[in-house]
């Protein structure tokens, strides 16, 4: 505060008082004390840096104002002589704390009386609203860019409260309810008013989830403006207030029409690949087929039962193969076959007769095209040799196969239960057709097959089946 020789006393008494003192000593606004016809400024508890206190006293008050407000200042200041009510203006000056930049006060203009209730001067409270005026900004440069954010998107976001009524929504979602609906929308809309009346049950099912904490995405189809069936696919998510209730709901929708199309397209790609991979399978079966049966009618001629016998095993490692190419056919991948499927229809068409079992189990394994020939080889002679040699003079038989997986390994155990391994034949040096094709089979598959049994003969073959 100035010292009271600095300025011109509207009354001794009210400025020496120690309240008003008191009050304007410890004031972060600025008050200014005016004379009540000329607008003389006749006390200032404080002023910008450039300027001090006692350099104002006696000057006008508009000089010291932004010459665009002074009209403004000039028309409240007649409005608050003439009503005695306070008025206030919100307009830009120096900041009180850097000379060098402005500040925005909102100031009270009132009058001061005497006992006799005679206007004696007006009061002048400046208040500094630079940071809540900076901030206001601030939010709405932010509010700005993220409108700008929601309606430079193609896709529709808006927002409902728990009324359903909308309370925001873009450019995006504008365009599309007025351009289908003829409805132009506006705050406070019930969203359901341009909605499908069928959709609304399922609608409002969704809506309440979202009301109670719970996001949900939904896929959509209709009818376009075109005709053609369009999709949308729409997230709906809670609005939570500062004090985590849930206020209203977020929803976000994408046109998705595009990739639903792609993604048929590529279903009907696939399709037409399986019923085409389908169709190789049963060409290549039946054509394994003809040429088994051209040879079959080649044994028909020969004499030599050398020779026919090298053709029958030729025949039957054909249909071996042609069984794998069976499967795959009536699989419904057309990449892998199951192992046991594939043992079982393989045994029945070797067996030389009923008597002959089989017993199957173990794991359930399933194997692709490159493992599954060369393996389906290897066991087509390994039961060829258990038939012709291993159960030769048996009046029964029983074949045991158990197949396991383990660390990407197929693990099957192979026995002949009711049959003999010739003891003068050596497994794994042999030089025998079908041990040399067993031997090169396993190599191929980047396996092992060992006999660890002669009496019954038992195999144990291990395979990877991930390479």
């Amino acid at each position: 505060m100035v010292e009271e020789n600095q300025h011109t006393h509207i009354n001794e008494e009210f400025f020496n008082n120690s309240y008003f003192k008191s009050i304007a000593d410890n004031s972060l606004n600025h008050i200014i004390i005016l004379d009540p016809d000329n607008y003389i400024i006749k006390y200032v508890n404080k002023f910008n840096p450039a300027v001090s206190p006692k350099d104002v006293l006696g000057k006008t008050v508009f000089e010291f104002i932004q010459p665009e407000s002074i009209e403004l200042y000039r028309q409240k200041l007649l409005e608050v002589k003439e009503t005695h009510q306070s008025a206030f203006i919100e307009s830009v000056g120096k900041s009180s704390t850097y000379s060098d930049k402005k500040a925005w006060y909102r100031t009270q203009l009132s009058v001061i009386k005497n006992k006799d209730n005679n206007i004696e001067g007006f009061m002048v409270i400046a208040e500094d609203i630079t940071a809540h005026v900076a901030s206001e900004l601030e939010l709405s440069n932010k509010s700005e860019r993220i409108k700008a954010i929601i309606n430079n998107t193609n896709d529709i976001i808006c927002s409902i409260d728990r009324a359903f009524n909308i309370t925001e929504f873009n450019s995006v979602f504008f365009d599309m309810v007025k351009k289908g609906y003829q409805v132009e929308l506006q705050y406070g809309m019930p969203i359901l008013k341009f909605i499908d009346p069928t959709r609304h049950q399922h609608l409002m099912v969704i809506y309440h989830r979202a009301l109670n904490g719970k996001g949900y995405t939904d896929i959509q189809s209709f009818k376009g403006l075109s005709g053609n069936s369009m999709y949308n696919e729409t997230n709906y998510n809670p609005i939570y207030n500062v004090d985590k209730e849930v206020v209203g709901i977020n929803i976000f929708s994408k046109d998705i029409t595009q990739r639903v199309r792609n993604e048929q397209k590529i279903i009907n790609a696939l399709k037409e690949k399986e019923v085409l991979l389908a169709e190789v399978h049963h060409r290549i079966k039946n054509n394994l087929a003809m040429v088994s049966s051209l040879l079959q009618l080649q044994e028909m001629n020969i004499t030599n039962e050398e020779a026919k016998e090298a053709l029958v095993l030729s025949r039957k490692r054909i249909k071996s193969t042609a069984l794998i190419h069976e499967l795959l056919y009536r699989s419904e991948s057309f990449q892998s076959i199951n192992v046991q499927d594939y043992l079982t229809e393989l045994f029945n068409y070797l067996k030389i007769d009923d008597t002959i079992q089989l017993k199957l189990n173990g794991d359930i394994v399933n194997i692709n095209l490159s493992t599954a020939l060369p393996l389906g080889l290897m066991l087509n002679e390994i039961m060829l040799n258990s038939f012709k040699h291993s159960y030769k003079g048996a009046i029964e038989g029983m074949t045991k196969i158990k197949t396991s997986l383990k660390d990407d390994m197929l693990l099957i155990e192979y026995c002949d239960c009711k049959g003999q391994f010739p003891e003068h034949v050596d497994f794994k040096k042999s030089s025998t057709t079908g041990l040399m094709l067993i031997h090169t089979f396993a190599e191929q598959l980047n396996g092992s097959i060992e006999l660890i049994s002669k009496m019954p003969p038992k195999y144990s073959i291990q395979i990877p089946i991930n390479e």
